[in-house]
């Protein structure tokens, strides 16, 4: 299956990310010859972003999490490659500069320069500077050599191009999380970080023009239009109930044409009134379901387009202008009907505290709403949420006669800043209570079996399984995490500082920054004698986000304390299970698991 965005670019070609002989790589297609695609791939790594340049120079970056077989932390290194379609040759990009050999960093695309077809610009830091400075470089893209632009300064954490590889400023930060925005040598805007979104700049809008995210009045997250000298100019995106969820840029200069935000569905706003109008063309043809602009050629005649809905696998199609034709060009699951699969539809609900929560419920094909089976399916994240379009492990189980329900507990994203800090510091208490009255609501309904519940759940879903499985288990009958923290001290420990961006984050979340021992008293793996009910830890060998100690220790705390614990182990991917092999193993699981604990749901 192609699980990542393809790109199409005129005269006819387009390039899409599958799996080959193992692993993710470029597939180009040349779509006025039935021959057999172009295979681009990189030993031992994924393709992971495609970048069309020109015509015939696609540039792709590679990525693979490194480390050795016993390392407790792995390490995500990017590699980028400049592929010219019409010579079928290959230049490995920043090849020549200083400390590429031991830098993990050697992808990071910065400014693709539509101004310049044999360049583009990317950044590098130099660990053998005794300073470990970001740089820039300009890179020739038919050598893959790096030529060096600008060197940063001593806590540079990015530079700001305009697309066509004019540096318009840098973003520094220092110690105590101060961001400074510097613009010819001067410190033009400073702002505190500290784990706190309240001010963010994404990029240049198509007039050139500084976007930043910031709350709204209503609280929700926004887009605006920003000067270092006037500061907020006007609103590009505001929504008085739901956050911006993500920028759509021009893929050519990377410059802002759009937005997108969720509701109960994905929805997306374009500045250009060209795109707004294919967008609208699209949703039309594609009613109920959600409808995404991937890439396009330079003249607006041809788009490549993406559709998915709840019960409606992702397909990525051609669309033609002219004609007002659209051709499938890939289904990620060709297998699967609509038809086959479970209805889904929202499912509000008042917490007992009266928040309001917004959930996603899924019924079994086939079966009435009675009496069912229950997984409870939180999302990971935590800054993160469920939505109505297709979702590949929830509809699995509610094929296999589950009812699955997906809650957007408190700190969720998409709701406003409010609604994210209410989760601050109550992961373990009033999240898990969030996700309790979901099913007090549907027993109550009749939907489902009290006797026959289950949480399962991903990342920090994974988490919630496991503290359900600990501070909660009269709910449940099983948990099951997979990739799922279990111990918080260390997690906030390995890798980070305490004065670091990513330490200042998790601490907040979890409340430990105002509350002494909360990183323990949160942390399940401290809490193995209180499970009462068979546990299934998955964890895939190869994760750089969640390491896969964090399963093996709460494994071992489960079998020291006499309980019933299984620990999978996949072999080969990361977080993302970017392979069909791997995906399957955890469904396979996952509906053994169920069946032996809350009996065939068929």
């Amino acid at each position: 299956r192609h699980r990542r965005q393809p790109c199409q670019r005129h005269p006819g070609q387009i390039a899409l990310i599958g799996p080959f002989e193992g692993l993710q790589k470029v597939a180009i297609y040349d779509l006025a010859s039935s021959a057999p695609p172009q295979i681009v791939g990189m030993k031992a790594a994924n393709a992971g972003m495609l970048y069309w340049k020109s015509d015939t120079m696609l540039i792709a970056v590679f990525h693979a999490n490194v480390g050795g077989a016993d390392s407790r932390l792995l390490d995500a290194s990017t590699r980028a490659y400049a592929v010219d379609t019409a010579t079928k040759k290959a230049a490995l990009l920043m090849h020549d500069a200083p400390s590429f050999e031991s830098n993990h960093g050697g992808g990071a695309v910065v400014d693709l320069d539509a101004s310049d077809p044999a360049h583009v610009y990317l950044t590098e830091t130099d660990l053998w500077d005794s300073k470990q400075l970001l740089d820039l470089y300009s890179v020739e893209l038919a050598s893959g050599n790096a030529h060096l632009v600008l060197h940063g300064e001593p806590g540079t954490i990015a530079f700001f191009t305009d697309g066509f590889g004019k540096v318009l400023g840098r973003l520094d930060q220092d110690w105590d999380l101060t961001d400074h925005v510097v613009m010819g040598g001067q410190d033009v805007y400073s702002y505190k970080v500290k784990g706190v979104d309240d001010f963010c700049i994404l990029g240049l809008t198509a007039d050139g023009v500084f976007a930043v995210r910031k709350p709204s009045a209503s609280g929700t997250m926004g887009l605006y239009a920003w000067t270092p000298q006037a500061g907020i100019a006007r609103a590009l995106f505001e929504d008085e109930r739901y956050d911006l969820a993500q920028v759509i840029r021009d893929e050519r200069t990377g410059r802002i044409v759009g937005v997108t935000w969720i509701d109960d569905r994905p929805r997306a706003r374009y500045f250009d009134t060209r795109l707004q109008h294919v967008q609208d063309a699209m949703e039309k043809a594609f009613p109920g379901q959600s409808v995404e602009i991937q890439s396009h050629d330079a003249a607006g005649a041809h788009y490549v387009i993406s559709t998915d809905g709840p019960k409606n696998p992702p397909v990525f199609s051609l669309y033609t202008v002219a004609n007002s034709r659209v051709d499938i060009v890939q289904e990620a699951y060709p297998g699967l009907k609509s038809q086959d699969l479970g209805d889904v539809r929202a499912y509000p609900y008042k917490a007992r505290d009266g928040q309001a929560i917004q959930a996603y419920l899924t019924l079994p094909p086939g079966k009435a709403a009675r009496d069912l089976p229950l997984v409870i399916f939180p999302h990971g994240g935590p800054e993160s949420r469920s939505s109505l379009r297709f979702d590949w492990w929830g509809q699995y189980m509610a094929t296999r006669g589950y009812a699955v329900l997906q809650p957007n507990y408190r700190g969720s994203s998409g709701y406003g800043r409010d609604f994210v800090r209410a989760g601050d510091g109550v992961w373990e208490t009033k999240v898990q209570s969030d996700l309790q009255d979901g099913i007090d609501k549907l027993v109550a309904e009749g939907v489902a079996d009290p006797r026959k519940i289950c949480i399962v759940g991903g990342s920090y879903g994974g988490y919630l399984a496991l503290a359900g499985a600990s501070f909660s288990p009269h709910l449940y009958r099983c948990a099951e995490s997979f990739a799922g923290i279990s111990d918080l001290d260390r997690l906030v420990d390995e890798g980070t500082t305490f004065q670091s961006e990513a330490a200042s984050v998790w601490r907040r979340r979890i409340g430990a920054d105002r509350e002494p021992g909360k990183l323990e008293s949160a942390s399940p793996v401290r809490f193995a004698d209180k499970v009462t009910i068979p546990v299934l830890l998955i964890h895939s060998e190869k994760d750089a986000t969640i390491p896969i100690q964090q399963s093996r220790l709460e494994d071992e705390a489960l079998r020291r304390a006499g309980k019933q614990a299984e620990l999978v182990v996949l072999d080969g991917d990361d977080h993302y299970l970017e392979f069909a092999a791997t995906r399957t193993r955890l469904l396979t699981e996952t509906e053994r698991f169920l069946a032996k604990n809350l009996g065939s749901g068929r």
